[in-house]
């Protein structure tokens, strides 16, 4: 009886313990190593991305799909997602749109809207709104009928840039595979100081509909500087905003089982390094979440 007793306790704390682990994707976005010298080709720069260790990567634009498609394919390696431009104006979309989400039937990528600004329409106007519902309604078939996710991705300065108004667009869009991403890096671009403050309770309101997330190293405060991406968009680990408080926030307490990625646009400095040095951070991250959950 206590030998079977042991036996017990032993598969039940094996159990416990392995399901506090940390299982979310993470992923760089392609601006970690686009613009290198030596990894100047999509075939070399996923292949680095792959043997450091990641889990995918992104494919940025329509124009980087070919040969980002097929370097993933030759390295059997996934893309994270698929970030997909719509205009307020005529075509509203690249005619390939379609046909690339179709080739991606089947990998799990994530396709991400952004939405660019029109002068001629004020942002949540009911007019720039509902031509918008309408565009990510039709990727969202798209993506459907590739078994595929969608996530609106605001970004400052673009038409969509705040959680709340991707929210309320997708809510009227009412597809059960559109949702939207937290970007730290255009969160805090966008946010006041009481706004801040509030994060984890928007969290909980965003929840049922995050798709995946984006961070950073950043600095934690109003900026001020004229290229506001040199406070709001560090190497990880650096800057005096908490992302780690942020991250254990969203993956421990939220729960959140999405794909993590990270942004390093405009990152100064050796590409290559900054590649092993986020790995390395996003790993002491994942350690020290799990020994937290323990």
């Amino acid at each position: 009886m206590k030998t079977l007793l042991t036996v017990l306790l032993i598969v039940f704390y094996t159990a416990s313990s392995f399901s506090q682990k940390i299982t979310n994707d993470f992923f760089p976005l392609h601006n970690i190593i686009r613009g290198d010298s030596t990894y100047n080709t999509f075939y070399k720069q996923v292949a680095l991305i792959k043997e450091a260790g990641y889990d995918a990567i992104e494919i940025n634009n329509v124009e980087s799909f070919e040969g980002m498609k097929a370097a993933l394919d030759k390295n059997r390696f996934r893309a994270s997602y698929f970030y997909v431009k719509l205009t307020l104006n005529a075509p509203y979309m690249d005619t390939r749109v379609k046909e690339y989400i179709h080739q991606l039937k089947g990998t799990q990528t994530i396709i991400a809207p952004f939405v660019l600004s029109n002068a001629r329409f004020p942002v949540g106007s009911h007019l720039a709104d509902t031509l918008v519902v309408r565009l990510v309604r039709q990727v969202a078939d798209w993506a459907k009928e590739a078994g595929l996710q969608v996530a609106i991705y605001p970004h400052a300065g673009f038409y969509v840039e705040r959680t709340d108004h991707a929210l309320q667009l997708i809510t009227d869009a009412r597809k059960k595979n559109l949702g939207l991403t937290f970007n730290l890096c255009h969160w805090l671009a966008t946010t006041t100081a009481s706004e801040r403050n509030g994060l984890k309770a928007h969290l909980k309101v965003l929840k049922p509909h995050l798709k995946m997330i984006t961070i950073c190293g950043a600095n934690d405060v109003i900026t001020t500087k004229a290229n506001m991406w040199n406070d709001y968009i560090l190497p990880l680990g650096t800057g005096s905003y908490d992302t780690y408080g942020l991250l254990k926030y969203c993956l421990n307490d939220l729960k959140l089982k999405v794909p993590v990625g990270v942004q390093c646009y405009d990152i100064k400095g050796d590409k290559y390094q900054l590649v092993y040095n986020t790995i390395k951070v996003w790993k002491q991250y994942r350690e020290q979440m799990e020994q937290q959950n323990r």
